[in-house]
C-alpha cells in the first residue's frame, strides 16, 4: 500500500481524516517574501499547488523554477505557521517563542515534472514530494507534535517507498545555520521575524531510506548529518533530491 492510499506518523500512530477546518491564513505574503528575497527570484515567477481539502491548517506548496542562478526547483510550504506547534512541557516561554511555527521546504532536480504525466505510474512518481511535504508539514498539527531540526519521521508503518522509483521511505528536517554556505545567508535559512514579532523555522526536507532512520534512531541525527554532508553545507547542490542516491549506511558498519 503506498503512500497516497496510507499515511503512519511514527510519533501518533494515526490517521486522520480531513474536515475542512482550518486556522485563518496569517503569514502567506511574508513568506513569500522571504523565500523570494532569499533565493532572488521574483514572487510572480512561482506556480502554486493549492490544497482543496484541508484540516487544521490550509497547506500550498509553492514552486519556483531553475534559473541561470538555480540550477534547481525551489518548493516551500504555506501555511503550516497559521498556528503554533506544540512542544514539550518543559520547554522555556523564550524557546516556545522561537520554534512553534515553521514551514518546510526542498531543492529538487532541474528536470522533475509537476505535469504531463502519462499515467498514474508516472504521476506518483514525480508528486510524491507535493504530498510529503503537505503530511509533513499538518503533521504537528494533527498529531500535537512539533517538528524541529534534526527531527524525522516515518511516513508508513511497512517503510512503503514513496513511489517505484525510489527506496525513500521517511525524511529528515534540517535548520541551515550561520556556518553553512560560507556564511553567506547567516540566519535567514534559519528561520526570520515576521511582523507580529513571530518567529518561522525553515526546515529543509531530506528525504531518507529505511537504513538511514535506522542509524538516525541508533546513533543521533548528528551522526547522520556527517554522513550525509559532512561538517557543513557549502552548496545548495548538496541539498538537491537525488532519487538514485546511495544510502549513506550501505555496505558500512553502523
Amino acid at each position: 500500500m503506498g503512500i497516497f492510499s496510507k499515511l503512519f506518523f511514527s510519533a501518533a500512530g494515526a490517521v486522520k481524516r480531513l474536515t475542512g477546518k482550518v486556522a485563518p491564513t496569517l503569514y502567506l505574503e511574508e513568506i513569500e517574501k522571504h523565500f523570494a528575497d532569499v533565493f532572488e527570484y521574483k514572487p510572480d515567477e512561482a506556480r502554486v499547488f493549492h490544497e482543496l481539502m484541508s484540516d487544521f491548517v490550509h497547506i500550498d506548496v509553492h514552486i519556483v523554477p531553475p534559473s541561470e542562478k538555480r540550477n534547481f526547483y525551489l518548493l516551500f510550504t504555506t501555511g503550516m505557521s497559521d498556528l503554533p506547534m506544540t512542544l514539550p512541557k518543559e520547554c522555556s516561554w523564550d524557546e516556545r517563542k522561537i520554534n512553534e511555527r515553521a514551514e518546510l521546504y526542498c531543492l529538487l532536480p532541474p528536470d522533475w515534472k509537476f505535469d504531463g504525466f502519462g499515467d498514474k505510474a508516472e504521476t506518483a512518481r514525480y508528486l510524491w514530494v507535493i504530498t510529503v511535504l503537505k503530511q509533513a508539514a499538518r503533521y504537528p498539527h494533527q498529531c500535537k507534535s512539533c517538528l524541529g531540526s534534526m527531527h524525522s519521521l516515518q511516513f508508513t508503518e511497512e517503510n512503503t517507498p514513496f513511489a517505484d522509483n525510489t527506496g525513500f521511505c521517511s525524511a529528515v528536517f534540517l535548520h541551515s545555520d550561520e556556518r553553512d554556505f560560507g556564511g553567506k545567508y547567516g540566519d535567514r535559512l534559519n528561520n526570520f521575524r515576521t511582523e507580529d514579532g513571530a518567529y518561522i523555522n525553515l526546515l529543509c526536507l531530506i528525504p531518507m531510506y529505511e537504513d538511514e532512520m535506522n542509524f538516525k534512531k541508533e546513533k543521533g541525527g548528528n551522526e547522520l548529518f556527517l554522513r550525509l554532508f559532512g561538517e557543513t553545507v557549502t552548496d545548495f547542490s548538496q541539498l538537491v533530491i537525488d532519487i538514485n542516491r546511495e544510502s549513506v549506511c550501505m555496505n558500512r558498519r553502523i
